[in-house]
């Protein structure tokens, strides 16, 4: 049977870390928050983004753009968010328009209120080593993880992880992470799922890390005895939060599983403004040297 790996007490010890940084800086920060059109996912971590910066004493400005929006609409609306002092930190909340690409998205914020680590500098960094800022999600996989295999001598190497969902934001940077060290990486999608594929790299899986969004699309039965399960996916399964893995019939299988909700994205939020606060120290870090 595994360990559920509730995250709240380690969510308690980023928020006072959090706490006592804010207090080194000169002014009250400020997130804004741009999501486009409506989506259930994004309305559930932005209920999250609101909360935690009320209790963090922040700025939390929510922008809402139409889903038909146009690109360059959307470019003006960025560059004003840019230009704009009050503002910390921008956080872009997926989905995008159907056609747009994550890297010419990304690439139209200020890389200093960058605080996903997605503008194209930022992920540059992160692939040579030098990582200033990550994506909040992958932070706590990351930390996760870390928990999860502390008693383990050899750690990650070695270990074959199945990486579910392919994106810019969580599965690419996170493959790269997990790579430099040295476990064997499978990245699955579409492609992998349509072919009927799946459940092979589920069941020859130690570590699995869904981020799909798309409830219980991975069985229980497919997990490996005594696997690590990171469930990333947020989506509704009659009126309820539901994660991409069957939970209930997994977590007799595996050795530690993250529950949905109250997992990785509670986790996410406090990262979120870990990386809002190491983005201000570094903006205020340059204006002090000029």
């Amino acid at each position: 049977m595994a360990i559920i790996l509730n995250s709240r007490e380690i969510c308690n010890i980023i928020e006072q870390e959090n706490i006592e940084r804010l207090k080194n800086l000169p002014n009250k920060l400020c997130l804004a928050s741009l999501a486009i059109g409506s989506n259930y996912s994004t309305k559930v971590y932005r209920a999250s983004q609101k909360k935690a910066a009320d209790k963090l004493g922040i700025k939390y400005l929510p922008i809402d753009l139409k889903e038909k929006v146009s690109f360059e609409d959307f470019k003006e609306e960025v560059e004003k968010l840019n230009k704009d002092k009050e503002i910390s930190g921008i956080i872009f909340n997926k989905p995008f328009p159907k056609g747009w690409k994550d890297e010419v998205v990304f690439s139209q914020i200020d890389e200093l209120k960058d605080i996903e680590g997605m503008h194209p500098s930022n992920l540059g960094k992160f692939f040579m080593g030098k990582e200033y800022i990550v994506s909040p999600t992958v932070r706590s996989i990351i930390k996760l993880l870390d928990i999860s295999l502390e008693k383990d001598r050899t750690k990650y190497k070695g270990k074959k992880v199945t990486i579910v969902g392919f994106s810019s934001l969580i599965g690419k940077p996170l493959a790269l992470f997990l790579g430099n060290k040295l476990a064997t990486v499978s990245i699955t999608h579409i492609g992998t799922f349509e072919n009927g594929d799946l459940p092979f790299y589920i069941k020859n899986a130690d570590i699995v890390i869904s981020s799909v969004g798309q409830p219980y699309l991975i069985k229980g039965e497919w997990i490996k005895e005594g696997a690590i399960i990171i469930d990333v996916g947020t989506g509704k399964k009659n009126g309820k939060l539901a994660g991409d893995i069957e939970f209930e019939s997994a977590k007799i299988k595996a050795s530690f599983i993250t529950p949905v909700p109250g997992g990785v994205g509670r986790l996410t939020t406090m990262f979120l403004y870990n990386n809002l606060i190491i983005s201000s120290e570094t903006q205020t870090s340059l204006k002090r040297k000029k």
